[in-house]
């Protein structure tokens, strides 16, 4: 494991805050989970298996969205919200976070 959960943590409030900044509020996260060797099921690593990160978001009506995040390069893989809709998480030249189509 190369990150801690509240490196995690922190890391995954800094992409709410880009993704959904007019909604952000601190206390976003409901945990983290780390998986050794989670297959990822979506976007351009489909199908690799992959040490990753797991953060419960919290939405609203106590439903909870997952951003999923690699644990080797730290950065977003995909976003799955309570709706079952999937988003690939980009970062533009200035660092900041956004979701690509639906996939």
């Amino acid at each position: 494991m190369k990150h801690s959960e509240e490196q995690i943590i922190k890391k995954a409030k800094q992409i709410i805050k880009d993704l959904d900044g007019q909604f952000y509020f601190e206390d976003c996260t409901d945990g983290a989970l780390f998986e050794e060797n989670e297959k990822i099921g979506y976007g351009k690593l489909k199908d690799e298996i992959l040490p990753c990160w797991t953060v419960f978001v919290k939405t609203i009506f106590d439903n909870s969205d997952h951003l999923f995040i690699s644990d080797e390069t730290g950065e977003p893989l995909y976003y799955h919200n309570f709706n079952m809709i999937l988003f690939e998480v980009a970062k533009d030249k200035e660092g900041k976070y956004y979701k690509i189509e639906s996939i």
